[in-house]
């Protein structure tokens, strides 16, 4: 086989391996996907593949003494662009996903505490409710707020305050379990779905992060000054999902007020 015949059998290999390394990673996008691009984009490969094999064994192996014609190099060069803008093409895409995911991510979670957000926490909310209700258990709600937080940003600063929001955050976390969901509602008040616990069952997690707070987050006044949570609990009842939640965070709201009008520092449940 002489060196012309060697490097059009080279280059015709090299298609192949690119096709099909092309058209496996259509494939596993594929399985998730499942975009009518991505079979059209398949089907292309596969036959790709196909036509370089038969093309590479009609030019050498069953003519070795011919020389390669002009028209079969510029074909090789024009399939050789299939499985390169294939691989072209499923990287775009993927670097497009990214950048939703991302997109997403921003929409949903808080940038200072890295909890999720309002519209995060609802939407995640929903499936926690969904499956607990599939299960028969209970969830309850918590409404917390940092006692007299104005006085922080006030007096100490605005990044004072975003210090010790983000302190809580991380107290939050430390503190709850596993499956327990917190969230940053807006302002210095945040809010938990507790499952698989009744009203009394949430306040004694609730004290128990009410305690970490105000034991691991320094406040910015120092001196003994302890930083404080007000907490307000309620059991999420039936009804839509929307329904229920709204039900539960009207309820937890209004005994958030009287922990506030009560004193403050302390965890009341609804009714």
């Amino acid at each position: 086989m002489d060196l012309e015949n060697s490097l059009f059998l080279a280059i015709r290999v090299l298609m192949v391996l690119l096709c099909l390394a092309a058209a496996g990673a259509a494939l596993r996008r594929l399985v998730v996907l499942r975009q009518p691009v991505l079979w059209m984009m398949l089907a292309v490969l596969l036959v790709g593949a196909i036509e370089a094999g038969l093309d590479a064994r009609a030019n050498v192996l069953l003519r070795p003494a011919d020389p390669i014609a002009l028209q079969s190099w510029l074909w090789l060069a024009f399939d050789l662009a299939v499985p390169l803008l294939a691989l072209l093409a499923l990287q775009a895409m993927g670097q497009r996903d990214r950048a939703l995911a991302e997109l997403q991510r921003l929409a949903t979670t808080d940038p200072l505490t890295g909890l999720p957000n309002r519209r995060g926490f609802l939407a995640q909310a929903q499936a926690m409710l969904a499956s607990a209700r599939r299960v028969g258990q209970p969830v309850a709600l918590a409404v917390l707020d940092i006692d007299r937080f104005k006085l922080v940003n006030d007096h100490h600063g605005h990044a004072a305050g975003d210090a010790v929001l983000g302190g809580v955050a991380r107290s939050m976390r430390a503190a709850l379990r596993k499956d327990d969901m917190p969230g940053r509602w807006g302002g210095e008040e945040f809010v938990l779905l507790l499952p698989g616990v009744d009203a009394p069952g949430a306040a004694k997690l609730v004290e128990r992060l009410r305690a970490s707070v105000s034991a691991d987050v320094a406040h910015p006044a120092g001196g003994g000054t302890r930083l404080t949570l007000s907490a307000g609990i309620a059991t999420i009842g039936g009804g839509t999902s929307e329904e229920a939640m709204a039900a539960a965070q009207e309820a937890a709201d209004a005994a958030l007020y009287r922990a506030k009008e009560a004193g403050r520092d302390r965890v009341e449940l609804a009714g």
